[in-house]
């Protein structure tokens, strides 16, 4: 990772904005976070592309939620869910700067979800199953 033999951020932080597609509940991915550690897999605007056929959900990166400093989230310590759902706005950077393969999310940005943000049948996309 990142933290060994380099300072975050001295070459500049690579920030992104995507949507959220699965929150590790494994529903659209097909793909549970077993590490149990609140990871979500987001579609990087600009980074991946929104064709789900040439890159489906299950591809995408785990991302990293940052959590406040009221949340131990350690060891089962301390809360793990963000409050993330499918079609979530995020904001985020790279951990690992140009490596570009440990992206943290630490926001989110208001928006009205259009239908493409999100799989079908996803909250907020105004479908249902």
């Amino acid at each position: 990772m990142a933290e060994q033999g380099t300072v975050m951020g001295q070459d500049g932080l690579k920030w992104w904005v995507g949507i959220v597609e699965d929150r590790g509940t494994g529903r659209f991915s097909g793909q549970k976070d077993n590490l149990k550690t609140g990871r979500v897999k987001v579609r990087i605007k600009g980074r991946h592309t929104e064709d789900k056929s040439k890159l489906p959900t299950k591809d995408l990166p785990w991302c990293y939620v940052l959590m406040p400093t009221t949340s131990a989230t350690l060891s089962g310590v301390g809360h793990s869910p963000s409050g993330l759902v499918e079609g979530s706005k995020v904001v985020g950077f790279f951990m690992d700067g140009d490596g570009d393969q440990v992206p943290v999310i630490f926001g989110v940005l208001p928006h009205i979800q259009q239908k493409r943000d999100a799989e079908p049948n996803a909250p907020g996309s105004g479908s249902k199953k």
